[in-house]
């Protein structure tokens, strides 16, 4: 696929109400790639607003590099699904929590728990869990 072509496809993607999908060419860098940028709307998932229950909302968003070469419609779409996926995922990680002190045993932002995560998964690296900021 051509990276113009895949971009236009992830700009039209839809997901849930608030969710947003740009990608931008990432070709001078690596060929055939694309970035692909997900905004979506969540909460603020900090300790101190658990008690409350997550009453601050933002936007926040992930971004994911795709090498789009070889890919057909249908197997961007499944990259793509991915992507959700592994945001879905980030996001329950943050708002797993253990009351009385609302810990998150498995919280993406804190190394801790970024490494209990990824031993779970059979994995040492925690880059999966780098690809995520506030907008």
């Amino acid at each position: 696929m051509e990276t113009a072509s895949a971009i236009e496809l992830v700009d039209h993607t839809v997901y849930k109400p608030g969710w947003t999908f740009t990608a931008r060419e990432h070709t001078k860098r690596f060929e055939s790639a694309i970035v692909v940028r997900v905004d979506y709307p969540a909460r603020n998932s900090n300790r101190d607003q658990a008690p409350a229950g997550y009453p601050e909302e933002i936007t926040t968003y992930a971004e994911f590099p795709l090498v789009v070469k070889d890919c057909t419609d249908e197997d961007l779409y499944a990259a793509l699904l991915q992507v959700i996926m592994s945001i879905e995922e980030h996001e329950a990680r943050e708002f797993l929590r253990v009351r009385p002190t609302h810990w998150a045993p498995f919280h993406p932002h804190r190394v801790d728990g970024m490494r209990r995560w990824a031993a779970r998964n059979g994995r040492s690296d925690l880059l999966p869990d780098l690809q995520f900021g506030i907008a």
